[in-house]
């Protein structure tokens, strides 16, 4: 099983992203919720979760698949693994420079998936407007393949796992950060828009992903940071 630490890493990745997050998804969803216009509080909300709930399992999904490149290739991918954590260092470091607008260089790969994405939308605007759970959900699966360079870098850092499992879980939790300010969004969008992409926020949120990214790179810090962590929690 993924280790609690990873997990709680990946929720707090997904948090910190969120400021991207509202630019690529806080418009469907506001769209979204703009369709359901004229039910009940209650239904609305139950249909926002079901459309979460598909973006987060297509994330799972994702993990899970390369999970299974990462298991194929076995215990001789070693170094493959360890280049791989350095990838995905590289591209939080690089997300959390995007984030904050101080370089755009990752949109170069969010364009890479636009390819796949163009066969994709037209099936997700044929579900709109939602009329029931199941449509709901298969919106949500569909848009989870919006392509996102923040997704994509969690995606190679899930790769990295060396296990389908550890993989779809670590992309689950991700998704699960990203929950909260998305799904507030969908509902309360102009109220929080202007927080969340407010200049300080996304400059917070972008240099503590940068600090996180170099944290992930493999070597000697990351047990020094550890044993920083663990003399200040005996500390109380």
């Amino acid at each position: 099983m993924t280790e609690a630490p990873t997990l709680l890493a990946a929720i707090t990745l997904g948090l910190l992203g969120s400021t991207h997050c509202i630019g690529m998804c806080g418009g469907i969803t506001s769209a979204l919720s703009l369709s359901l216009k004229g039910r009940s509080k209650a239904s609305t909300g139950w249909l926002m979760l079901a459309y979460h709930a598909g973006r987060i399992s297509s994330y799972a999904l994702a993990g899970l698949l390369l999970g299974l490149v990462g298991w194929f290739l076995g215990d001789a991918s070693e170094a493959l693994q360890s280049s791989l954590r350095v990838i995905a260092s590289g591209m939080l470091i690089a997300m959390g420079f995007y984030i904050t607008g101080w370089w755009k260089g990752l949109m170069k790969m969010e364009k890479l998936g636009q390819h796949l994405w163009k066969h994709i939308q037209p099936l997700a605007s044929k579900l709109l407007p939602i009329r029931s759970t199941p449509e709901a959900l298969a919106l949500g699966a569909l848009w989870g393949w919006l392509p996102c360079g923040l997704v994509y870098s969690t995606l190679v850092w899930s790769a990295s796992q060396n296990n389908p499992t550890q993989s779809a879980l670590l992309m689950a939790a991700f998704g699960l950060g990203t929950l909260p300010s998305v799904f507030l969004t969908g509902i309360f969008a102009r109220q929080l828009a202007s927080v969340i992409q407010a200049s300080m926020t996304r400059n917070i949120a972008g240099m503590m992903m940068i600090l996180f990214g170099l944290y992930s790179i493999p070597g000697p810090h990351q047990m020094w940071v550890m044993s920083l962590l663990s003399v200040g929690h005996g500390g109380h």
